[in-house]
């Protein structure tokens, strides 16, 4: 088994705030079990449900991996636009602006330069909610 850290909460509808400068800092927070192969470099806790149609669930647990060797195109990936994160699925990217959209109809898709963002991370494993 291979412990993973929890490095705080994740929203699809809005841009929060994270603690990823240095591994040192991460280590501080509480870790879960995953198994070894697991490519995850840390976990995050899905608070909103904006990717329910995807069976993200608020209370799951999102195992974030800083590669992947698989397309990112229609996956849930982490941004990062000024200092701030945001969980969203990587609908369109390219080099001048992308589209990341949520499964819900009520959200709308959300367009950014490329240039002033940073795919940081993507979902790479689900967990059921860890308190029920």
């Amino acid at each position: 088994m291979k412990h993973v850290f929890v490095a705080g909460d994740a929203y699809s509808t809005r841009f929060f705030d994270l603690a990823l400068e240095n591994d040192e800092e991460l280590s501080l927070y509480p870790s879960i079990q995953v198994a070894s192969y697991h490519a995850a470099n840390f976990a995050l806790i899905m608070r909103d449900a904006g990717l329910s149609g995807l069976g993200i669930l608020p209370g799951n647990t999102l195992l974030i991996s800083t590669f992947s060797m698989e397309p990112i195109k229609d996956r849930p990936v982490l941004i990062r636009q000024e200092g701030q994160f945001l969980v969203r699925i990587a609908t369109e990217v390219n080099p001048v602006e992308c589209l990341f959209t949520t499964t819900r109809e009520t959200d709308d898709p959300l367009v950014l330069p490329s240039e002033n963002i940073r795919i940081v991370g993507v979902v790479s494993g689900i967990l059921s909610d860890l308190n029920a």
